[in-house]
């Protein structure tokens, strides 16, 4: 009984595996779940305040989001496209007590509208973030902070990095029209 029952756990495993963490990184970014002291850095660097609403897009488990929630009193929304993922960030959420303050959605961001963010959070490829952001740019509003993690936006200018490098800031009323000349 166990001699075939072990094959087709190692079977499942390796598929969950590849569903997980392989297959993502095809589509945006594979999963990299991040340690609590660098979560605290990147909600510290992006300045988040009371009652801002800040958006993680491909938010996998959503500690990020629960976390800025939590300390910060901001509104949070995940988008996320892997269910798994979804329904762990909602279990965490409503273990920490935030559920009514943070949703994830199992959705795609093409088409998402973000026209309310006060911070976007990406950590996301350097192609996924190529496809996504001139996407959406003329839909946010002026005021809106992107922070990503570990990769830059093509053709703006940061507003801000931290000491590492890893932590990148980007505001739409600066930095828009990097080499124009007029």
């Amino acid at each position: 009984m166990i001699a075939t029952l072990l094959p087709l756990l190692v079977i499942g495993f390796f598929l969950l595996l590849f569903g997980v963490v392989v297959l993502p990184a095809f589509f945006g970014s594979p999963w990299h779940p991040l340690m609590p002291g660098t979560i605290q850095e990147i909600l510290e660097f992006s300045a988040l305040k009371p009652g801002e609403k800040i958006y993680d897009l491909g938010s996998g488990d959503g500690r990020v989001l629960i976390r800025g929630v939590r300390d910060y009193e901001a509104i949070g929304v995940g988008l996320e496209i892997d269910p798994l993922k979804v329904w762990v960030a909602r279990k965490l959420a409503r273990l920490a007590g935030v559920s009514d303050r943070v949703q994830f959605l199992r959705t795609n961001f093409n088409g998402f509208d973000f026209s309310d963010a006060d911070i976007i959070y990406v950590y996301l490829t350097h192609q996924a973030l190529d496809r996504l952001f001139p996407k959406i740019l003329p839909y946010l509003k002026p005021s809106t902070r992107i922070v990503s993690y570990r990769f830059c936006l093509r053709n703006l200018q940061p507003c801000k990095i931290n000491k590492k490098q890893n932590l990148f800031m980007y505001r739409l009323d600066k930095g828009m029209e990097v080499n124009r000349y007029s």
